[in-house]
C-alpha cells in the first residue's frame, strides 16, 4: 500500500519532493518506493530528466486506475468510521 501511495502522490505533484512533504517522508524514501513499484511491475511509470519528473504513458494509465481505486477505500473507510 505504501508503494502505491507514494506513486499516487509522486503523480499527482509530479515531484517526488511535493509527494515527500505529503506523507511526511523523505524524498529519498518516496522515490525509492517509486522504484521498487516500477521494478515489481516491470515498466517505468515516470520519466527523469535532470531535477523534473513526468508520466510516461503507462504511468499516466496506471495513475487512473491507482487513483480510483485509492479513493474507493478512502470511502468504504469513512463509511466503515462512520457506522
Amino acid at each position: 500500500m505504501s508503494l502505491l501511495l507514494a506513486f499516487d502522490a509522486s503523480a499527482r505533484h509530479l515531484s517526488f519532493t511535493r509527494a515527500a512533504q505529503d506523507l511526511h517522508l523523505t524524498q529519498s524514501a518516496v522515490s525509492r518506493q517509486v522504484q521498487v513499484l516500477e521494478e515489481l511491475l516491470g515498466v517505468s511509470l515516470f520519466m527523469r530528466e535532470q531535477r523534473k519528473i513526468a508520466l510516461t504513458g503507462a504511468g499516466a494509465t496506471y495513475h487512473r486506475e491507482v487513483s480510483i481505486a485509492l479513493q474507493r477505500i478512502r470511502n468504504g473507510s469513512l463509511q466503515a468510521i462512520a457506522s
